[in-house]
This record gives C-alpha cells, sequence and structure tokens, in this order.
C-alpha cells in the first residue's frame, strides 16, 4: 500500500461623472443587527475533521488502486469531500451517497456524479431496507465487488447495525470501512462477519500503520477496514 499519512479579475472600478447626491431627510436604518451568524471554529472539531478526511482518503486509494473497487456507497460519512477522493482516485466509479433525512439535498450539489439517497439507517429507517433499496433500485450491483464506507463513528452502547445483511449481500465481495471511539476489543468485534485487512483496527490517524509501530500520540478514534470474500453470482 502507498505510504501516505495525510490530506496536506483585476479590481471592478466604474467611474463617474461627479453630481451633486440628492438631499434625503435623515431616516433610522431598517436593518436590525441579528449579531455574529456562526460561531467561530473549533480548532479541535476542524483536526478531526482532517484526520477522518485523511483517514478516508488512504482507504479509498487502497480500494481503487490495489483492491480494483468501481462502487462506492458512502453510508452517511461525517465529513465533506469523500466524491472527489473517490473522482481523483478512478473517475469512472459508481457512487452512491446514503444521507440522513434532511440532508439529501445538501450533498445533490457538491457530489458530482454521485447519487443521493435520504435515509442511512438512522433515525428509524431500519438499516435492512436501505441495503435493499441500494438492491432493488440497480444503485449497486451486489455480483460485483462494492465499498461501504460506514464511518460515522460507533460507540460501545451503538455499534454499527446491518453488517451481517450487508455480508450476505456482498455475493461479488467487496469492504466495509469503519471508525469507532468504543474500546478496542469492542471496535474489533464489530467488523465481524468481515475479514479484517491488516493492520486490523488502528487509530485512524496512523492506519494502515500498526499502531505499535507509531510513537506518535493518536487521536483516540479507531478505523479499520474488512474485507468480504466475493461467493460467486446469484448466490445468497
Amino acid at each position: 500500500m502507498t505510504d501516505v499519512r495525510g490530506p496536506k479579475t483585476g479590481p471592478l472600478t466604474a467611474v463617474f461623472r461627479p453630481t451633486e447626491p440628492p438631499r434625503v431627510p435623515e431616516q433610522p436604518s431598517p436593518v436590525v443587527s441579528l449579531g455574529p451568524r456562526t460561531r467561530p471554529p473549533d480548532p479541535a472539531d476542524a483536526e478531526r475533521v482532517r484526520l477522518h478526511q485523511a483517514f478516508l482518503g488512504r482507504v479509498v486509494d487502497y480500494l481503487c488502486a490495489d483492491a480494483g473497487i468501481r462502487q462506492f456507497v458512502d453510508w452517511g460519512c461525517p465529513v465533506p469531500g469523500t466524491a472527489e477522493r473517490v473522482r481523483r482516485a478512478s473517475a469512472d466509479a459508481t457512487l452512491v451517497h446514503l444521507a440522513p433525512t434532511g440532508t439529501a439535498g445538501v450533498l445533490a450539489a457538491p457530489a458530482s456524479n454521485a447519487t443521493v439517497l435520504a435515509g442511512d439507517g438512522s433515525g428509524g429507517t431500519g438499516t435492512d431496507s436501505v441495503l435493499r433499496r441500494l438492491h432493488t433500485s440497480g444503485l449497486v450491483d451486489f455480483d460485483e465487488p462494492v465499498a461501504v464506507l460506514m464511518t460515522r463513528p460507533g460507540t460501545e452502547q451503538d455499534p454499527p447495525a446491518g453488517l451481517d445483511t450487508l455480508h450476505r449481500m456482498m455475493r461479488g465481495g467487496g469492504y466495509v470501512a469503519l471508525t469507532s471511539t468504543a474500546p478496542r476489543p469492542t471496535a474489533e468485534r464489530a467488523f465481524a462477519p468481515f475479514l479484517p485487512v491488516e493492520p486490523g483496527v488502528a487509530d485512524l490517524t496512523w492506519w494502515p500503520y500498526p499502531d505499535e509501530d507509531v510513537s506518535a500520540p493518536g487521536c483516540g478514534t479507531l478505523g479499520g477496514l474488512g474485507r468480504a470474500p466475493g461467493r460467486g453470482r446469484g448466490a445468497t
């Protein structure tokens, strides 16, 4: 795998003839100040986004260059830029965004040449039903390898759901990327029944380098990639 550690008109002038400005009686301004519209950015949040983007970039590059994946499902990833990274790695790849209800319109504009479906298994929409929509709509061919990026971090109380169904549907094989803030044993169990891709679960700051090979501190969120071997077309 490639050793990659992170994502790293003139002025418009108008000329007018000097004229005497018309006299207008002074009036109170109708504009009401609403105060600051956005909070100043949190450097810690910005760093978490950067590290997550870098992790996804390394995952996507590996899947395109080494695994030959040409179908991607962005399962509600919490950081921007996933579509652009897939396009840079493989311009002809199929990309489907699964967006939480209410955010599909936001994703549709920047996701060039990508399909956006509302519903990512959260908010009462079952994960199994979302997977069946992907299958019955023809947006994803599960007889061919597919990669699913489910990298909204899971927790010990709320692990990723539907992985058994996803594994069964991946007749042509494929991969799932996960991140987790749970303890390492819990994060490792979350990948079952997928086979972990070396080095298995590692701090997403350094993945795919094993934690013991890196002396610098990580971010505390674990990430990894699991593989489903292909079982042949039409298998169940």
